[in-house]
C-alpha cells in the first residue's frame, strides 16, 4: 500500500466530516466561479441599455441583487468549508499523535537503546503537524483548485472553444514551474527537517545536561553547534522562500501578464478596425476566469510540492506505526513465593556482543540476592532480562516454576517492585506518586508507608501533607527524600519481588543509615535483588553474586568471599581504604 493511500486511510475517523466539508467546498467553487457570468449579463444586458438611452434599471438591480446573493453565499460555503476540513485535519493529526504516542508504549525497550530522545519526540510532535499542514490540508487544497481549473476551462469551453484551447498551452507551462520549483528545493527541504530535528534533539540534550555543561564550562560549544544547527536550517528556509517567491510570483505573473497583453491587443484591433466579435461582457468574464487560473496555477505551484514532500514526513510517522510491538502472552502469572531461578542464561544486545554468559543462580523466597561487580560487567543485564525489559537468546528464567517467557510482562512486573539510584517521581502528588494512580487512592495505606520508611520528617515538611505537589520530576525533594517515596511506592504495592538498583549511590553517608532503615523494612518477607557499588549495604546478603565479563566468577556470602581473596575481596579493601 503506497504512502499517499495509508496516510488517505487515516481520515476514517473523520469520514463524514470530510467527504461533507469537501461537498461544501466543491458547491462554493462551483458558486465563485459561476458568478461572472451574472456580471457578463449585467455588463451586456441592462448597463449597455442604459448606455444606449434605455430604461433597464430594474432588469439591473434584480440582476445586481441576484450576483450579491451569488457571492455572499459563496463566501459562506467557502468559510463553511475551510472550517470543517481545518477540524478533519486537526482531527486526522491528533489521531495520528495519539497513535503514535501509544505504539512507543508498546515497544520493546531495544527499539530505544539507539534512538535520541529529540528525534522520536519531532515524529510524534512536529512530523504530526506538517501532516496536517502540509499534507492534509494542501492535499484537499489542490484537490479543489484542480476542480477549480477543470471547472474554469469547462466555463471557457463554453464561452469559446477556440480560445479555451489556446489557454491550454498554459497548463505545460505550468508543470515545467512546478519542476523548477521542485528541483531547486528537494534538498534544502530534506535539510530544514533534518536540522528540525536535530535541534529537538539539542535542546532535549540542553535540558538534561545543563548542570554539567555549566559545570565543565561547555557553553560556547553547546552553542556553537547549536548555533551551527540553526544556520543550517536557516539557510535552507532561506533557499525555499527564495524559489517559491521567485516561481509563485515573478514567473507566473510573466506569463499572466503576457497572456493578457495579447488578448487585449487582438480585442482592440479587431474593435479599431470594427471587427469587434465579442461584447465587453464577455471580455470582462475572459480576463476574470484569465487571472484566476494564474492564481490558481501559481497556488498549486506552491502547494503540490508540499504535498510531495511531505510524503517523507508521513513516512517517518508510519515507519513508526509499523513497528513491531511487543508481543505478549495473556496468561497472568501468579506468583505466590517469589523464587527466582536463572538456569544457563545467555544473552547479547546485538549479535556476536555477548553480555551475560551461561549465568545460573537461584534466589530462594525472602532471601536478598546481591551483584556486584565493575561498570559493564552485566549485573543490570541480568534485571533487565528479569523484567522482561529483553529475553534472553539461551536459557530459562523461571519464578515460583514459571517460565516468564510463557506469561504477560504486564503481570510479571505487577509482582516486581523497583528502586532506582535516581527515582523518577511523576507529576501529581505525594499520595499519586506512591499508589502510582490518580483515583482508588487509600490514603490511610500512603500515610501508613510514608512513615513506615521513615518519611516522617518530609511529611512534616509538606504543607499540604500527602498532597503536596509533586513537579518537574520532583526536583523540589532531595535524592534521600525521593528514594523513600519510591520505598513507600514498594510497600503501598506490596510485591513478592524486589529489585534495589544502586538505590544508595547517590546519598551521603547521613541519609545511607537512613535509607537502609528503609531497605530493611520494605526487605521483610520479599526476595530481594540489590545492585551495589557500597559493598557495605550488601555485607547481610545471603548470596553475593561477584558479576565479570557476563560471568558469575565468584559467589558466596561476605565472610566467604573476602575469605578467598579474590575481585570481591579486593572491591572490599579498596572500599574501606576511601
Amino acid at each position: 500500500m503506497s504512502i499517499i493511500s495509508r496516510l488517505l486511510k487515516e481520515l476514517r475517523v473523520v469520514r463524514t466530516a470530510f467527504f461533507f466539508a469537501v461537498g461544501i467546498a466543491v458547491l462554493a467553487t462551483v458558486t465563485s466561479q459561476l458568478s461572472p457570468l451574472f456580471l457578463r449579463n449585467m455588463i451586456d444586458g441592462p448597463l449597455t441599455q442604459i448606455g444606449n438611452g434605455k430604461d433597464s434599471q430594474v432588469q439591473l438591480l434584480q440582476l445586481a441583487g441576484l450576483y450579491i446573493i451569488v457571492v455572499v453565499l459563496g463566501s459562506i460555503l467557502t468559510y463553511l468549508g475551510d472550517r470543517l476540513l481545518a477540524h478533519c485535519g486537526n482531527k486526522v493529526a491528533e489521531h495520528l499523535r495519539n497513535e503514535a504516542y501509544q505504539v512507543m508504549q508498546n515497544l520493546p525497550i531495544s527499539y530505544f537503546d539507539d534512538k535520541p530522545a529529540g528525534k522520536i519526540a519531532t515524529r510524534i510532535v512536529n512530523d504530526t503537524e506538517t501532516l496536517r499542514r502540509q499534507f492534509y490540508a494542501s492535499l484537499v487544497s489542490v484537490l479543489i483548485q484542480v476542480f477549480r481549473i477543470v471547472f474554469t476551462y469547462a466555463l471557457l469551453f463554453y464561452l469559446s472553444p477556440l480560445a479555451a484551447s489556446i489557454l491550454l498551452l498554459l497548463l505545460p507551462a505550468f508543470y515545467g514551474i512546478q519542476v523548477f520549483y521542485k528541483k531547486l528545493t528537494d534538498k534544502p527541504m530534506k535539510d530544514f527537517y533534518d536540522s528540525r530535528s536535530d535541534i529537538n534533539n539539542q535542546v532535549n540534550e540542553l535540558m538534561h545536561g545543563a548542570s554539567l555543561i555549566q559545570l565543565y564550562h561547555q557553553e560556547k560549544i553547546v552553542l556553537s553547534e547549536f548555533d551551527a544547527t540553526a544556520r543550517k536550517m536557516s539557510q535552507a528556509d532561506k533557499q525555499i522562500v527564495w524559489v517559491s517567491a521567485l516561481s509563485s510570483w515573478p514567473l507566473t505573473e510573466f506569463l499572466k501578464n503576457t497572456v493578457l497583453a495579447i488578448i487585449l491587443t487582438i480585442v482592440g484591433q479587431q474593435f479599431l478596425g470594427g471587427h469587434s466579435v465579442i461584447t465587453a461582457g464577455v471580455l470582462f468574464v475572459y480576463l476574470n476566469y484569465i487571472i484566476d487560473l494564474f492564481d490558481m496555477m501559481g497556488f498549486l505551484v506552491r502547494l503540490f510540492p508540499n504535498v510531495q514532500r511531505s510524503l517523507e514526513t508521513g513516512k517517518r510517522i508510519l515507519e513508526l506505526l509499523d513497528q513491531p510491538q511487543e508481543a505478549d502472552e495473556k496468561t497472568q502469572l501468579i506468583v505466590n513465593k517469589g523464587e527466582v531461578v536463572f538456569e544457563h542464561v545467555s544473552f547479547a544486545y546485538e549479535k556476536e556482543k555477548t553480555v551475560l554468559n551461561d549465568i545460573s543462580f537461584k534466589a530462594k523466597q525472602g532471601e536478598t540476592i546481591a551483584l556486584v561487580g565493575h561498570t559493564g560487567s552485566g549485573k543490570s543485564s541480568i534485571m533487565n532480562l528479569l523484567y522482561r525489559f529483553y529475553d534472553p537468546q539461551k536459557g530459562k528464567i523461571y519464578i515460583d516454576q514459571q517460565d516468564i517467557q510463557q506469561y504477560s510482562r504486564e503481570s510479571l512486573r505487577s509482582h516486581m517492585g523497583i528502586v532506582l539510584q535516581d527515582p523518577y517521581l511523576f507529576t501529581g502528588t505525594l499520595a499519586t506518586n506512591v499508589a502510582m494512580s490518580h483515583s482508588g487512592i487509600n490514603r490511610e495505606k500512603v500515610l501508613e508507608s510514608l512513615e513506615k520508611v521513615g518519611a516522617g520528617d518530609l511529611l512534616a515538611r509538606c504543607k499540604k501533607g500527602i498532597d503536596e505537589p509533586v513537579k518537574d520530576k520532583g526536583t523540589a525533594f532531595s535524592s534521600g527524600e525521593r528514594q523513600l517515596i519510591s520505598f513507600a511506592r514498594t510497600l503501598y504495592a506490596n510485591p513478592k519481588i524486589l529489585i534495589l538498583d544502586e538505590a544508595t549511590s547517590h546519598i551521603d553517608t547521613e541519609t545511607e543509615e537512613l535509607i537502609q532503615k528503609a531497605m530493611a523494612v520494605v526487605k521483610e518477607g520479599r526476595t530481594t535483588f540489590i545492585i551495589a557499588h557500597r559493598l557495605s549495604t550488601i555485607q547481610d546478603a545471603d548470596q553475593i553474586l561477584v558479576i565479570s565479563e557476563g560471568k558469575i566468577v565468584e559467589r558466596g556470602q561476605h565472610d566467604t568471599l573476602v575469605k578467598q581473596n579474590g575481585i570481591y575481596a579486593q572491591m572490599s579493601r579498596l572500599q574501606q581504604q576511601v
